[in-house]
């Protein structure tokens, strides 16, 4: 039995392939996973499943996405990819992604650049008290965004990543913008650069901020939904916009957000996961359904 989704592109012939069934399986290990939700200023929805190369071995996705909402005019949002060949990867992506959410929710004062990059310390922190001597086998990208409501002209998003996940924006008028600028020419950021700072390959971080305006979306992505999309300008992109279009409009839901997620495309066979904000003036109508 498969459950194929839309296919972008080539196909792939692995994604036709029956799902094995898992000889354990745990709510928390998930192949599986949506959600989402909607509040006075924000709306929020979340896709994670785990690719193909996983599913046919058997195995749970190794990504991880938490949000937290400490105040109505604040929303942070976090997306991690453990390595998969760290040992445990989806471990670390769990462990980084709710010390950073945890950090976050209890952080007052400024919500911007420098408050990402103190919960990027906090999520550190905590990988390394739980691996101890063996932290490497946690390793893990990391991204993190928070966005604050009410400046001029809409929204603000401040952000922060360790490793390859990453984060766009989306609007229909201006079409994909990735945040990052990426390293200087001639350097190559990889999936060695993770958290712990000193594990598989230490820890080089990046800082971004953007202007939200109402109608856009900010869309934290692993390198599983990063990579067809940029190399899918005709192919992934404009489909992906069509169904992130649904959420502005309130047709879209986490469980077809997570249909879009498990595109069928020749050579993309990793996890894949989204995790996408809209900011909307007070008082806007519900967008979620």
């Amino acid at each position: 039995m498969s459950w194929p989704g839309p296919i972008w592109g080539e196909p792939s012939t692995a994604s036709g392939t029956a799902v094995p069934l898992r000889a354990i399986a745990h709510a928390d290990d998930a192949g599986y996973r949506a959600d989402g939700g909607s509040s006075a200023q924000f709306v929020v929805l979340a896709a994670s499943v785990a690719g193909v190369a996983h599913r046919l071995a058997g195995r749970r996705g190794e990504d991880a996405y938490a949000w937290a909402q400490p105040a109505e005019d604040r929303l942070a949002l976090l997306v991690a990819d453990g390595v998969s060949t760290a040992g445990r990867g989806g471990e670390g992506a769990d462990t980084a992604v709710r010390a950073a959410r945890d950090f976050l929710a209890r952080r007052g004062g400024d919500w911007g650049e420098m408050a990402c990059v103190a919960a990027m310390g906090a999520a550190d922190e905590e990988l390394e008290r739980l691996g101890g001597p063996a932290k490497a086998e946690l390793s893990t990208t990391l991204v993190v965004a928070l966005v604050e409501a009410g400046g001029p002209g809409g929204a603000r998003a401040s952000l922060a990543r360790v490793g390859d996940s990453t984060a766009f924006t989306f609007s229909s008028g201006e079409g994909w913008r990735e945040v990052f600028a990426g390293w200087p020419e001639g350097e190559v950021l990889t999936a060695t650069d993770v958290l712990p700072v000193d594990g598989v390959g230490g820890g080089r971080l990046e800082t971004a901020s953007v202007g939200l305006a109402e109608g856009t979306a900010l869309v934290l992505v692993t390198d599983g939904i990063a990579d067809p999309l940029r190399d899918g300008p005709t192919t992934v992109a404009p489909a992906l916009a069509a169904v992130l279009a649904g959420g502005v409009e309130g047709e879209l839901s986490p469980l077809a957000l997570a249909r879009a997620a498990d595109f069928s495309r020749r050579g993309a066979l990793d996890d894949r996961t989204l995790l996408v904000a809209w900011w909307r003036p007070r008082g806007g109508t519900d967008r979620v359904k």
